[in-house]
């Protein structure tokens, strides 16, 4: 069973995951979004550069937003093409919390990285924070 968080103990500058969520772009797995997306890059080494914020599902679970929240926008920065064999490091930071129209809203902003530290897709998601059960 998740372990969900109440809006009030969200707070700026949580990190999360504590340890970065680790994603390996594989040739399977760049082939079947390219496959699914119809992509078709002639370089079987090169992976679309999508997938460093595919994953970022992972760093959003990890917050513990309770059902019924809302992904409001996201905007990503790709700074890298992604090869096959890269290992993605993903974690986010919440920047930024805030009440409109009667509901609250947690910001994060959030980094990938390559194993040796580079910085391969950033951005900033807004979602509306689940109501606690």
């Amino acid at each position: 069973m998740p372990t969900f968080r109440a809006y009030a103990d969200v707070q700026i500058g949580d990190v999360c995951p504590p340890t970065p969520a680790r994603f390996a772009v594989t040739q399977a797995i760049a082939d079947a979004f390219r496959a699914a997306t119809l992509d078709d890059e002639p370089n079987p080494s090169a992976a679309p550069s999508m997938l460093a914020a595919v994953y970022l599902i992972q760093v959003l679970q990890s917050r513990g937003s309770p059902p019924g929240g809302v992904h409001a926008k996201q905007s990503v920065r790709f700074h890298r093409r992604l090869a096959v064999g890269d290992v993605l490091l993903t974690s986010g930071t919440v920047t930024d919390k805030f009440w409109r129209k009667e509901r609250p809203y947690v910001v994060m902003a959030f980094e990938t990285r390559d194993a040796q530290g580079a910085l391969v897709a950033s951005g900033v998601t807004t979602s509306i924070w689940g109501a606690a059960a």
